[in-house]
């Protein structure tokens, strides 16, 4: 953690994606430039005909939904029995990513782990980043299924919960959501600790 964000030894030696949470302003209801340039951080570029659409055409539907899902809410504040009222069938958070990897439309280039990260940075507390490093450390192939996955395991793990905490709490980053902890420990054990911008494989965006 301490060297993913540049802290202690590593001041001034941070990952690009010790920005993504923290850079611009982060508009709660609304995907603007700074969200697409935050993503851009963790090394997804967002393709013009996409960001055109989600800043243009489809920016109101995008902010109404968002509007439908508060801002600070976490997954381990929702029992895991009422996980489809926040992420089933017609909720505000799944036509979300429906309506950003255009489901039923022509594609315009955002894959899921684009879609993530990008739902990750407007509901950190809520929406877990998928990635190649991430899907490899856990055994997931694709994204299908970690909503429920991390979910439950959010709102049944109170060992994992506390962990979290604690090293959220040792590192002295407190604005950062625990699903982000998790996934940055995560990226950094299944990476190694690469050197340089993170990096992704092309099969993330299947």
């Amino acid at each position: 953690m301490k060297r993913y964000f540049g802290l202690a030894e590593w001041v001034g030696k941070e990952f690009t994606g010790a920005h993504f949470d923290t850079f611009g302003t982060n508009v709660p209801n609304a995907i603007t430039a700074d969200d697409l340039i935050a993503v851009a951080c963790l090394s997804k570029h967002v393709p013009a005909r996409a960001a055109l659409g989600i800043l243009g055409e489809h920016s109101h539907d995008m902010g109404t939904l968002l509007g439908y899902i508060p801002p600070d809410l976490s997954l381990k504040d929702i029992p895991f029995e009422e996980h489809d009222q926040y992420f089933g069938n017609g909720t505000p958070s799944l036509r979300l990513w429906r309506l950003l990897r255009r489901d039923r439309s022509t594609r315009w280039g955002i894959g899921a782990t684009t879609a993530s990260k990008l739902m990750a940075r407007k509901r950190p507390g809520l929406i877990p980043i998928y990635d190649s490093v991430v899907g490899e450390i856990t055994g997931f192939d694709n994204a299908d299924g970690t909503w429920s996955a991390w979910h439950h395991a959010f709102a049944t793990d109170v060992e994992l919960v506390e962990r979290l905490e604690s090293l959220r709490l040792v590192v002295g980053l407190h604005g950062i959501s625990l699903l982000r902890v998790l996934d940055v420990v995560l990226w950094m054990h299944g990476s190694q600790g690469t050197e340089g911008p993170e990096s992704v494989d092309q099969t993330d965006e299947s």
